[in-house]
């Protein structure tokens, strides 16, 4: 499986990476079913473009399948997820995106509140 993308900022990849990281972690395990888009849009208070986004870089990553009509499933994990190196890098990546989602979260309060 290719290695997810590194987060730069775009909202979608640290959805990515953040989901990527519990797979890792064992919180999601192979054939359980991901939020759908409008979920996952809805609790990461992101857009359905960049949740489906998020979602289709996942399948890309490897770490889940799409089912036509059904949505998207958590896969088999493979080699490279059995890289403890790797799977750290996952998860650091994952805690600077939930950093960055959180910057902007607070951002975007600060703007609504005056």
């Amino acid at each position: 499986m290719k290695q997810p993308q590194q987060v730069t900022g775009h909202p979608y990849q640290a959805v990515a990476a953040s989901i990527a990281a519990k797979i890792d972690a064992g919180e999601l395990k192979p054939g359980e079913k991901l939020p759908s888009v409008r979920a996952l849009a809805r609790d990461r208070g992101v857009s359905p473009m960049t949740a489906q986004k998020a979602l289709t870089q996942l399948a890309e990553d490897g770490y889940a399948e799409v089912t036509a009509g059904l949505g998207y499933f958590v896969t088999q994990p493979g080699e490279s997820h059995d890289d403890p190196l790797a799977a750290i890098h996952r998860q650091i990546d994952a805690l600077n995106a939930t950093v960055a989602d959180l910057a902007q979260r607070l951002e975007r309060l600060e703007e609504q509140s005056g």
